[in-house]
């Protein structure tokens, strides 16, 4: 009976001791972990959420007239009259100057004896509505072939060209919902054209737009600002300054995976201000490195707050 005591006993210190290891075992563990975790190069960090947004691509540009002519002389003649001066608004078929001839040219049109086109010679009359410029002949000047007699621009519609890179370009047709802003005023306008090859220089395309300008409150050679409209798009909203650069010198910014471990990702961006950037390329939900980014690489593990 004795001998079963022992045994018993024998076993129960076995038993306490075995527990009393393990614990200062995982007390040690835990202490090395924790120790590890102090180690780790600590960065800020955020959570965002991408919300969808309508992509546009912004353009600077500058207001064109959507025509202007000069009409030239192609006889020799002095101008008899000045009917209608600078400034004046016409209508297409007006007579804006009379040359010495015109009565005896018109004479001779009506009585069928010389052609429309021989009469529009010294006609010169406006080829469109519009607004005449300055700079046209005076009375008693000559006119010989090739000399501006007038010149006319047509304010009906105001043309806006600007230039778009290789990369803004893909997805844009004359079909797109396009604005023009013109003195804080946002007018529906419309694309008239896109060049089908790239400046060699500058690798950008040229693209017109048109609005209509039907009581001529908007003139030529005004600022203007053109906002196009592509497919919607989820964007992340981040601030400028967590912007990197890869060993392939893409421009990114640097994310946290599960494992708090550092990735870097190649962003698209879609607006740029000096306040913040929208930005697609990214899961919908990403944990975004906000201090400290630029001293960590890709596979790194770190701590985080």
């Amino acid at each position: 009976m004795k001998k079963l005591n022992y045994l018993f006993l024998a076993f129960c210190l076995f038993v306490i001791l075995f527990i009393f290891k393990n614990a200062n075992t995982n007390e040690s563990w835990e202490k090395k972990e924790e120790k590890k975790e102090e180690n780790l190069f600590k960065v800020y960090s955020v959570e965002s959420i991408a919300k969808e947004i309508d992509e546009t691509v912004i353009l600077s540009s500058t207001t064109e007239a959507f025509r202007k002519i000069s009409i030239k002389s192609e006889l020799t003649s002095k101008v008899e009259k000045v009917l209608l001066n600078k400034g004046t608004i016409v209508k297409k078929n007006d007579l804006i100057l009379k040359l010495e001839d015109y009565d005896s040219f018109k004479k001779l049109y009506s009585k069928e004896l010389i052609s429309k086109n021989e009469f529009n010679k010294i006609a010169l009359l406006a080829p469109f509505a519009g607004i005449i410029l300055d700079g046209h002949k005076i009375e008693g000047e000559l006119l010989t072939p090739g000399d501006t007699a007038y010149e006319l621009i047509d304010l009906s519609k105001i043309k806006a060209k600007s230039y778009i890179n290789e990369n803004q370009i893909i997805g844009i047709s004359k079909n797109n919902k396009v604005q023009i802003k013109i003195l804080d005023n946002t007018i529906n306008a419309q694309i008239d054209y896109i060049s089908p090859m790239a400046d060699k220089n500058t690798k950008t395309f040229e693209i017109v737009v048109v609005i209509k300008n039907p009581n001529l409150i908007y003139k030529d050679g005004m600022s203007s600002e053109i906002t196009i409209f592509k497919d919607k798009v989820k964007a992340h909203k981040i601030s400028p300054s967590v912007l990197s650069l890869n060993d392939y010198g893409d421009i990114g910014i640097k994310v946290l995976d599960e494992e708090s471990k550092v990735l870097f990702k190649k962003i698209i961006i879609i607006e740029d201000t000096s306040d913040y950037m929208l930005v697609s390329g990214l899961s919908d939900k990403e944990t975004i490195i906000t201090v400290g980014h630029q001293y960590v690489s890709t596979g790194d593990k770190v701590s985080t707050q």
